[in-house]
């Protein structure tokens, strides 16, 4: 699949998941639900004071969704995890603010989350406030 290039297809790509969660139909909300829940990097969208989170490995891929992310073999976040790097001009951090809030999140959605992202590693954050 194609890496994205630009803030556009990021965006795209958030809209897409938005959906799915807000649809709660399945097999996309499950699909969605459990992006989030086992994510390590996430593109984090700050709008009015709350987040959502976007994992790197859904959103890097352009016009992304379910169908062509569960047939995706190849996806890997040492893949997009510098394209987005390089679309917001920063790499991903650790930050316990933004954890905490991710966990809100996780919780609104319905469910507690993991103490840490995938294989017990520390999440790591971009930032984009609208």
């Amino acid at each position: 699949m194609k890496i994205v290039s630009n803030f556009n297809e990021l965006i795209t790509n958030s809209q897409t998941l938005d959906g799915y969660l807000r649809s709660q139909v399945d097999p996309e909300y499950d699909f969605a639900l459990n992006l989030i829940k086992k994510g390590t990097c996430f593109v984090a969208v700050g709008v009015s004071g709350a987040y959502k989170f976007y994992p790197s490995r859904f959103i890097g891929y352009a016009d992304n969704s379910m169908d062509a992310h569960l047939n995706n073999v190849e996806k890997d976040g040492k893949e997009t995890n510098p394209a987005i790097s390089k679309i917001l001009g920063a790499k991903p951090l650790i930050n316990s603010i933004l954890n905490q809030e991710y966990a809100r999140y996780c919780e609104a959605l319905g469910f507690v989350p993991r103490d840490k992202g995938a294989f017990g590693t520390e999440r790591k954050f971009w930032v984009i406030e609208k």
